[in-house]
This record gives structure tokens, sequence and C-alpha cells, in this order.
């Protein structure tokens, strides 16, 4: 009795599926195909412009956050290379005498003879 139950009710809903499908005696079936096109359309061209206008309005806010960003930003520091002070004669020439002898010291130890 349940099996005859499920198998009615399933022919009902399958019915009611295939009928909703067919269009009403009398009606032009391809009229209402146009219609249906014609509002996906106008609906396709709502979205269209709606994301025009948001790209629109992202578009002024970026300007107006990058000139922002422009006017908080700090100018260079200009660069100004400065030739360095001239030194001591005496102490630049103790420095070349103390980089001599050690020097000379590293090539008296590479130049010994083996033992």
């Amino acid at each position: 009795m349940r099996l005859l139950t499920a198998f009615v009710v399933t022919g009902l809903l399958a019915a009611s599926g295939a009928a909703a499908q067919v269009a009403p005696y009398g009606t032009d079936p391809h009229r209402y195909q146009v219609e249906r096109h014609q509002a996906r359309m106008e609906s396709l061209r709502r979205q269209a412009d709606a994301r025009a206008e948001t790209a629109r309005r992202l578009e002024a806010e970026t300007r107006l956050t990058l000139r922002e960003l422009e006017a908080a930003r700090q100018p260079p520091t200009p660069y100004v290379e400065q030739a360095a002070p001239p030194g001591d004669p005496a102490v630049t020439t103790e420095r070349h005498r103390r980089t001599r002898e050690a020097v000379t010291q590293i090539d008296d130890w590479l130049a010994r003879t083996p033992d």
C-alpha cells in the first residue's frame, strides 16, 4: 500500500513539473520566450550600470586618497656631497708609516725560509 502511494505521489510530482513547462492553450510560447529574454537583458543592463557606477565612485575615491597621500608625504631632504676635510700632514704621514710597517711584517713572514 505504501509503495503504491509513493508511486502515485511521485507520478503527481513529475506530472506537475512537466505541466508547468507547457504554455497554456491558445498562447504563443515564442512570445513568452521573447519576454523572458527581454527581462533578462534589462536585468543585465541594470547590473552593468550598477557596476559602472561603482567603478566611477571607486575611481574618484582612489584619486582623493592619492592626493591625500601625496599631500602628507614629506619632501625629500636634499643630499649635499661634502668633500672630506683635509687632514693634518703629520697625522697622515704617521698613519702611512704604521701601515707600511704592518704590511712589511706580513711580507717578511711570508718570505721567510722554511726550517
